[in-house]
């Protein structure tokens, strides 16, 4: 009753609804508002598989634009935020940090940085080879993330209910009534194993399915 006052008074003091829905219902329905303020940050988060592609490709601009391979790949790693390359750094060391910050293509990328700067050959054809196989790696991992993403959801349900289930009994107290004797004791310790065998089980089959 206090809640509900409190919501119409900053409701008739101008609050914006929407706020005012969103605290209502992480009051009265914790678990859904959690579960939608999960998906709205899984969804608004910014993709990270991206970054290597945009790096080569601004590697490769820069480098047909006439700058050296260091400038290049230092101005194309800056773009996509990577701004820790050591200064005055050897080209083993240079090659060294960019294949540890993009690792799905870190090989390739060493690979070429450090034969382009051995033999001095145009390199920029390659980095745009090597973007287009972080385009595909990138659009492979995409398609993953969405086959899975029922499993990922079913998962998340049926490990979350009973958490949540248990955590409010231990925060109410009740669950002592369930331990009351020594075969409720008994029982409560296999149905832990049974949800810990399935936990694993379901984090196996959803590691499995994301590679």
């Amino acid at each position: 009753m206090i809640v509900a006052v409190g919501l119409a008074i900053a409701f008739a003091a101008g609050v914006d609804p929407r706020r005012l829905a969103l605290v209502a219902g992480a009051i009265y329905l914790p678990l859904a508002v959690a579960g939608l303020v999960a998906i709205h940050w899984y969804r608004s988060r910014s993709d990270e598989t991206t970054r290597p592609a945009l790096f080569c490709e601004s590697a490769s601009a820069e480098l047909r634009a006439g700058a050296t391979l260091r400038d290049a790949v230092t101005t194309a790693a800056a773009s996509v935020g990577f701004d820790r390359i050591p200064l005055n750094s050897s080209t083993e060391d240079l090659s060294a940090a960019v294949a540890e910050h993009f690792p799905t293509i870190g090989e390739e990328l060493r690979l070429t940085i450090l034969t382009a700067a051995r033999t001095g050959s145009d390199s920029a054809a390659l980095f745009e080879e090597i973007g287009s196989l972080a385009i595909a790696q990138s659009e492979i991992s995409h398609e993953v993330r969405v086959a899975t993403a029922p499993g990922r959801a079913t998962a998340l349900v049926l490990v979350g209910a009973p958490v949540f289930y248990v955590m409010s009994m231990l925060g109410s107290g009740g669950i002592s009534a369930y331990l009351a004797s020594a075969e409720q004791r008994l029982v409560a310790l296999l149905g832990l194993g049974l949800f810990a065998s399935g936990l694993i089980a379901a984090s196996l089959v959803i590691w499995r399915a994301s590679r």
